[in-house]
Formats: structure tokens, C-alpha cells, sequence
């Protein structure tokens, strides 16, 4: 039986996954956080979040989210989920999951079209980089991948906004690319274990809106900025790998074995002690300079 295990029913209830979040952290201060759907809700949420030591002693978002898409003869589904005004949710990508759960790392079933695809999640413990792996189960066509990523590069106590001092242009780096928006942020690499296709196609998304701070009484909106898409064609049971990171990864083609080696070293939730285990690993953090 899965320690943590939701299926379509409440996924699709939005009133129900909006409340359940998930925080992944490693031992340098950053941090993966948002809800069970990947719909962030409040403003410290991201896919990456981490110190930048020499702007203040905040952490910052960099990586705010990551939209996927599969596309099928020319069908595109989103897999994203954004709050806007008025209540309204686009895209939708929260009524394909099908199941969600969390024994070892976070884990996403997607039933898309005639493709059904898996997505699972981990933050590496001694890097400031959130890796993604997405395996294609089953497949009845030709499937491809887009990926959108939606940058933030603020702290977690403030939100952005669409300004003409945000740095749109990037630089190709080993199947991927580094961007950094503003001045004093490191470079945000982000690669795939394959060569994949990078679409220049800037755009800032309006208003998008964070309920839980709305909620609260504070600021709620805000604009991220889509540099573009990454887009690459996968075989069914291929998986592929998505990293995010401060550093440029180096050995791409490994990264399928590096992320299946990484989820064993994982304290999987299958007794109370390993769940206490998992939880205090959770609240680790080393110093610079600190031993541990």
C-alpha cells in the first residue's frame, strides 16, 4: 500500500489537491514546493527556489514552473495548471492526471489522447538543481514533448512583474540552454539527457494568480516570463530527463541511470520510523563552510 496515493477523483476536485502541497528540499537552503496538481498557490512556490547569497539572504525563485505538452497528429494537451482572474484555471492539465502518488519521490500518471505518461520528481541533495523524468508507458502514435518554463528570478517575499529591464536572451549550452534575467542571479541551466529542439519565442504570461495569498490578504498576481520551448520527440518506454540547475550538467546521456540512482539512495515511506527518517532529512541544512 503507497504511503501517499491520490487518484483521479480528487485530483480533478480542485478545491480538494489545491490543498495539498509538496516541499522537497536538499542541504544547501533550496527547495522544490508547490501543490500535488503543480499548480502553484502561493508565492514561494517554484520548481527551483534557493539562496542567492550575494543579492540578500532570501531565497529566490527562479524556476516558477514547467508546462508540458504532448502533442498526437497535431493534438496538443497541456499538462499545466495556472490560476488567473475570476476564478479561471488554464490550461486544464489537472483533469489528464489519473494518479499521484508518493512512496519513494513524487509521482504523476497521465492519461493523454492515446498516450499515457508517467512524471516523477527529485531534489538532489548537495546541488541546487530539481530533475524531472518523464516516461512514456504506453503509446498509440508518434508522441512529442514541449516543455514551456516560466521564469521568475525575485525573492519568495516579493512577486514580478513584465518590465524592460528582464534580460530575454539566452545562450545555447549541451542539449539545453542558460538564461539569467536579472543582474547578481547565476545563470539557470536547463538540459535534457538528449538533444532537443529550443524555440525562441519570448512572451511574458499576465496576472497570473496565487490563491493562497489571496486567501491571506496579501498580493496575489503576478507576470512570469516564457523564454520560449524546449521540444523533442519520445518512444514508448523511453524516458527522458528534464534538470534545472545553478551549474551546467555535464554526462547528459547518463542522466536516466543518475536519476534511478538517486531515487535509491531515497528513505522510501513504507514504515513510521522511515517516514520520521524522510521527514528529518527534510530539515537539513549545511552551512557553507559547516560539517555535517
Amino acid at each position: 500500500m503507497g504511503y501517499l496515493k491520490f487518484d483521479k477523483t480528487l485530483l480533478i476536485n480542485l478545491e480538494e489537491s489545491l490543498s495539498r502541497e509538496v516541499l522537497r528540499t536538499n542541504r544547501k537552503g533550496a527547495y522544490h514546493c508547490t501543490t500535488i496538481v503543480d499548480c502553484n498557490t502561493r508565492k514561494y512556490h517554484g520548481l527551483l527556489v534557493m539562496p542567492v547569497p550575494k543579492l540578500d539572504d532570501e531565497n529566490h525563485v527562479l524556476l516558477s514552473s514547467l508546462d508540458e505538452t504532448v502533442i498526437q497528429h497535431g493534438a496538443e494537451f497541456n499538462l499545466g495548471v495556472h490560476k488567473y482572474g475570476e476564478g479561471i484555471f488554464s490550461p486544464n492539465g489537472h483533469k489528464y492526471i489519473r494518479e499521484y502518488t508518493m512512496e519513494t519521490v513524487p509521482r504523476t500518471s497521465y492519461r493523454v489522447g492515446g498516450a499515457v505518461l508517467a512524471k516523477e520528481k527529485i531534489f538532489l541533495q548537495s546541488n541546487n538543481r530539481i530533475m524531472i523524468k518523464y516516461t512514456l508507458i504506453d503509446a498509440h502514435s508518434p508522441t512529442t514533448l514541449r516543455f514551456r518554463p516560466f521564469l521568475a528570478f525575485r525573492s519568495v517575499r516579493e512577486l514580478t512583474y513584465a518590465n524592460g529591464n528582464a534580460n530575454q536572451s539566452y545562450e545555447e549550452v549541451m542539449n539545453g540552454i542558460k538564461v539569467c534575467m536579472y543582474k547578481g542571479y547565476p545563470d539557470l541551466y536547463m538540459q535534457f539527457n538528449k538533444k532537443v529542439t529550443f524555440v525562441y519565442e519570448p512572451d511574458w504570461y499576465y496576472g497570473i494568480e496565487y490563491q493562497k495569498e489571496q486567501e491571506r490578504g496579501n498580493p496575489f498576481k503576478e507576470d512570469l516570463f516564457v523564454p520560449g520551448y524546449f521540444e523533442l520527440f519520445i518512444e514508448k518506454g523511453e524516458s527522458i530527463v528534464f534538470c534545472a540547475g545553478d551549474v551546467q550538467r555535464k554526462y547528459l546521456s547518463r542522466l536516466p541511470a543518475f536519476f534511478d540512482k538517486e531515487v535509491l539512495k531515497r528513505t522510501p515511506r513504507s514504515s513510521f520510523n522511515n517516514c520520521l527518517k524522510s521527514c528529518g532529512h527534510q530539515m537539513l541544512y549545511r552551512r557553507k563552510g559547516e560539517d555535517m
